[in-house]
């Protein structure tokens, strides 16, 4: 008389989905979020990239070649900061933790340098994972030649 119920219950198939959802339910969820994660992730980085190279090519082309002035590479170092940070595109700016903009003069044969960095202080934003953050860096770097 008792064994009639577990001959019953193991014939019955009626919860096996809910059974196989409930192992294979979290794993789907974690790797779709992870993959928007990782797509976030790679689209910041893209962003930076794109500002640091837009911010380059705004150096190449806005400058006067003879001027060597500390006082006026300082200005351009400033010029070029402002044109990249209107280049940023649906990123939080007060994420941005290094904003270098370096402009040299090489004494020997007199040419200009730029070479950008930015550094963005990602989070990730995924559910049930402790937060964790790391540092994306967008660079460029390029001859000022007219």
């Amino acid at each position: 008389m008792f064994t009639l119920p577990f001959k019953k219950l193991k014939k019955d198939t009626s919860g096996a989905t809910m059974i196989e959802f409930a192992f294979a339910g979290p794993v789907l969820l974690l790797l779709t979020f992870g993959f928007f994660e990782f797509c976030r992730a790679l689209f910041i980085q893209g962003v930076l990239n794109y500002s640091a190279e837009q911010a380059t090519r705004y150096a190449m082309v806005n400058f006067e070649q003879n001027n060597v002035d500390q006082n006026y590479l300082d200005s351009v170092a400033i010029q070029i900061k402002n044109h990249a940070r209107d280049s940023f595109i649906l990123i939080d700016e007060n994420k941005i933790t290094d904003f270098d903009v370096t402009v040299a003069v090489n004494p020997g044969d007199m040419t200009k340098t730029v070479s950008i960095a930015i550094d963005y202080n990602y989070s990730m934003i995924m559910p049930l994972v402790p937060q964790s953050t790391f540092t994306l860096t967008g660079k460029s770097e390029s001859f000022l030649i007219q």
